[in-house]
């Protein structure tokens, strides 16, 4: 029996040498530790940008939830205290704003504006103020505030509504589906006529302390006098604080002025990353200043 001889082609065949597998390693090594370190120096660029996001976020979400109370406070005697240190402010903020229809010693009659319905829910109701004839607020702060001594709606509303003697001829308003009120609040004065202006207001105290949701850092809290002491956003770095503007300045100042001489506040929000991330000494942070000036401006 014969034997087919082995076509050329066959007999040519070589398989790869030695070296040639080696030179092949080596060279999907490099490319290998070269894609490596491109995936980590992404990672960390996308991982910095990331820390920087969350640490714009801490200080500009906060800004929104501090202006919204802060810039309806009175420019004279709206801040009621101010740590030394310049960590915690407490300040009154009006939420609901009416008219005095009438008023004697015990008990104070008036029209209130319709007001959003969530911002009445979640204000902690701790006094009223009235206008004064130098254009002052003067805060009238009740025993029991949350009790016995809390608004109330009135069982006379001619009083405000009525065109009779002794009556204030004040409308209630109705604004896009809110309607407003009549109000009994305590105690009274009996030297306020109707038509003066008054608030109801909440006292709030916002402090940078030891946060609770990341163990070690700061954050912003807000407790209403009476209220829940809330944890409102975190971390921020140590710096964090308020500063303060008064009268015939063009800068703010750390050190605290006499309370009634404040016009604004600095916030100064440095809100920093949640992490530390691999080859840095310290989390990122996000240095935010803005100024807040109290609106509810009294007459000169």
């Amino acid at each position: 029996m014969l034997t087919p001889m082995p076509s050329i082609s066959m007999r040519r065949r070589q398989g790869f040498t030695l070296i040639e597998l080696m030179m092949s390693m080596v060279i999907l090594a490099v490319i290998g530790v070269a894609f490596t370190r491109l995936i980590l120096s992404q990672a960390r660029f996308f991982d910095r940008n990331y820390a920087k996001r969350q640490a714009r976020q801490v200080g500009r979400n906060s800004i929104n939830l501090l202006t919204s109370d802060l810039r309806m406070v009175q420019d004279s005697g709206g801040v009621t205290v101010a740590a030394a240190n310049g960590k915690s402010i407490t300040v009154i903020v009006p939420y609901w704003y009416g008219l005095v229809c009438s008023s004697t010693g015990g008990t104070l009659t008036a029209s209130m504006l319709p007001v959003d319905s969530a911002t009445k829910a979640l204000a902690t109701y701790n006094g009223y103020a009235y206008r004064n004839a130098a254009g002052r607020y003067v805060i009238v702060q009740p025993s029991n505030p949350l009790s016995s001594d809390a608004p109330a709606a009135s069982a006379s509303t001619p009083t405000c509504t009525g065109n009779g003697s002794g009556q204030a001829q004040l409308a209630t308003l109705t604004l896009n589906g809110r309607a407003g009120s009549v109000m009994e609040f305590k105690p009274g004065n009996a030297a306020l006529t109707a038509g003066t202006p008054i608030f109801a207001f909440q006292k709030i105290t916002y402090a940078f302390a030891s946060s609770t949701t990341y163990s070690g850092r700061v954050a912003l809290w807000r407790q209403p006098e009476g209220g829940t002491n809330e944890e409102l956003i975190a971390p921020f770095d140590t710096s964090s604080r308020f500063r303060f503007w008064i009268t015939g300045t063009d800068t703010s100042q750390v050190t605290v002025p006499t309370l009634d001489k404040i016009r604004g506040l600095d916030l100064v929000l440095n809100g920093a990353a949640v992490n530390t991330l691999v080859g840095d000494a310290s989390v990122k942070q996000s240095k935010l200043t803005t100024a807040v000036y109290f609106k509810n401006v009294r007459s000169f």
